[in-house]
């Protein structure tokens, strides 16, 4: 199973720290992707921003839960088991043609995993639309230079500690340098999409630097 099936996020209350958390996932076979101060806060209509973000994957779950259980004290906040992106996304079939080797696998990049977008969904409107874009919107995301690391279907979401918790979270990768994911959130390609979500939803979107850019 991809080391991607399960992802444990954090919206912390206060600045977390690396300490503590890397061997203990090493330990179950996982990862700590990224755990410290949010860098930057792109929307705030669905709550109040975090003070940082713990983002860890893992192969199964209950790999998942126990790392959560064995390092809770060291962080604190709203805590969540989302499932992970393990199937290629979809891409319209007149794109299929661009879509690059590794899609077709599902498998992630190391270079785009830099930095992390990690999306609160608050409120939906209208959950159908909402669905719809969860699925059609990822392949813009690939194309722009980034991964979904999670498509943020409710369904596969477990709360591990706080309330209130959101109605769906996403959870997506880019390269260090935010140029790549500036440039997709403004391109024509993902402005349907976008004006998509606009309308049905409100969200928080709070970003991360991976532990390797700190």
């Amino acid at each position: 199973m991809s080391i991607n099936a399960f992802l444990v996020v954090v919206w912390t209350d206060s600045p977390p720290s690396p300490d503590g958390l890397e061997d203990v996932a090493r330990s179950r076979g996982g990862q700590v992707l990224a755990a410290g101060a949010v860098h930057e806060v792109s929307e705030l209509d669905a709550r109040r921003a975090p003070a940082g973000l713990v983002i860890a994957r893992f192969g199964d779950a209950e790999n998942a839960r126990s790392w959560f259980a064995a390092t809770r004290d060291l962080h604190d906040g709203v805590a969540l088991m989302l499932g992970g992106a393990t199937a290629p996304v979809w891409w319209p079939p007149e794109r299929e043609p661009d879509r690059p080797e590794w899609s077709r696998q599902a498998e992630f990049p190391t270079d785009r995993l830099g930095q992390f977008v990690s999306v609160w969904v608050g409120e939906v409107t209208d959950l159908g639309e909402m669905l719809d874009y969860s699925v059609h919107y990822r392949w813009t995301v690939e194309e722009g230079g980034g991964v979904v690391l999670s498509p943020g279907s409710s369904p596969s979401m477990e709360v591990l500690r706080g309330e209130p918790a959101p109605l769906a979270m996403g959870l997506m990768a880019w390269p260090p340098d935010g140029q790549a994911l500036r440039a997709w959130y403004e391109s024509a390609t993902y402005r349907p999409y976008r004006d998509q979500r606009h309308r049905v939803s409100r969200t928080t979107n709070v970003r991360v630097l991976a532990l390797a850019a700190t």
